[in-house]
């Protein structure tokens, strides 16, 4: 692929977003149904569809482990590692603070499920396997409060002191349980969306089953937080000032995620229960941003029985969905984090390893390499925007 010459469909896309950039943000269309079936997927190099594109080694004085995933904005965010226990605050570049209270003790946590970082009040919030929120604040980390909360939550996110918002199962009373061979599996028939002051839930809507529980539901945009829900079908909503607006619903038609199957299997005295689900399908409504009447977001799509992490463009006249590439890479550009329209990615591991020798070294692949070797597999920051946003 010659990185320098700019393909047809990219430049179709730039004068996509060109054209609906240029309106503003009340263009939207309320209640808008984007029909994505995702019969196309097109390959596009990482420089064809951003600008500003950032590489940035994250200095450090110790290891940084493996990570799980981040929370905050594109220059101030907190990262985990994979075991949900320990907790990096990385700023302007640079480790700055570790959280590890990891015990039994008062101000302590066992391990933190589901976290958020608001680096506007330098505060950061985690849900512990023990069922409170812990709230600590940061540079250097000290411990604040905690609140018991009944509820266990599979997404948050921090709006101001003491105000949160929650994707949640409901109450355990609520649920239906099913005694099992192999023990207890709960059957949900429901999940929610929940505010939280400190002291008081307020159950705002509820939703048709729960989301994913690995998926950042909640973005901050700039006029509040974008939801995006499983209603069964992706379903995206504003949230600002105490007020909800249904933006889009993404409808992938005969690409939706069928229900898995069961395949029961015994293993000596062991039962084991694998879901299986056969076909092409599209997830998701991942890192979603709105520009006039332009929405960009990720899915997750199986197409001719790969995995792809895909960015979607789509307008109210059309839905375009792009693979993005770093030239000279093996994989592709997975995002971790959206913040005012940059994204994040952290790249992390053997250099040595990322590197596809079929292909021709793209600029940015060459910045992120060279990044690497001289990092000692801290992670390195990968940022950029998308052209004309």
């Amino acid at each position: 692929m010659n990185h320098g010459t700019l393909s047809i469909s990219a430049l179709a896309l730039a004068a996509a977003l060109t054209a609906c950039n240029s309106g503003s943000k009340n263009q939207t269309p309320d209640g808008w149904v984007i029909k994505n079936e995702v019969k196309d997927i097109e390959t596009i190099d990482l420089e064809q569809i951003a600008e500003a594109i950032d590489v940035i080694p994250i200095k450090s004085d110790e290891p940084i482990d493996d990570i799980q995933g981040l929370s905050g904005s594109s220059n101030d965010f907190i990262a985990c590692n994979n075991r949900w226990q320990k907790f990096y605050h990385i700023k302007d570049g640079r480790l700055v603070g570790k959280l590890n209270a990891v015990g039994n003790g008062p101000n302590e946590y066992g391990q933190l499920l589901q976290y958020s970082y608001l680096p506007t009040d330098s505060l950061f919030y985690g849900y512990d396997a023990k069922g409170q929120i812990m709230c600590y604040k940061t540079q250097p980390f000290k411990f604040v409060s905690k609140s018991p909360i009944d509820i266990y939550p599979h997404s948050m996110i921090a709006l101001g002191r003491d105000q949160m918002l929650f994707t949640a199962l409901p109450p355990m009373e609520d649920c239906k349980v099913e005694v099992m061979s192999i023990g207890i599996n709960k059957i949900i028939d429901s999940s929610a969306v929940y505010g939280f002051d400190g002291q008081t839930l307020t159950k705002l809507f509820c939703m048709a089953k729960p989301n994913d529980h690995m998926t950042p539901v909640f973005t901050r945009s700039d006029d509040g937080v974008l939801m995006s829900l499983l209603m069964p079908q992706h379903t995206l909503y504003r949230y600002s000032d105490g007020q909800i607006q249904k933006i889009a619903t993404i409808d992938y038609g005969e690409m939706e995620m069928p229900e898995p199957e069961e395949k029961i299997e015994k293993q000596g005295d062991m039962i084991m229960i694998n879901l299986i689900i056969n076909g092409d399908y599209s997830t998701g409504c991942y890192h979603p941003q709105l520009f006039g009447s332009t929405l960009a977001y990720w899915h997750y799509t199986i197409l001719n029985d790969r995995g792809r992490n895909c960015i979607a463009i789509a307008t109210p006249e059309s839905v375009r969905n792009y693979e993005v590439r770093i030239g000279g890479l093996k994989s592709e550009v997975h995002i971790d984090m959206v913040d005012n329209g940059i994204y994040t990615m952290l790249i992390q591991g053997n250099w040595e390893s990322k590197i596809n020798d079929n292909e021709e070294m793209s600029e940015t692949g060459k910045r992120i390499i060279e990044a690497m070797k001289g990092n000692d597999y801290n992670p390195v920051i990968l940022q950029f925007k998308l052209k004309t946003m």
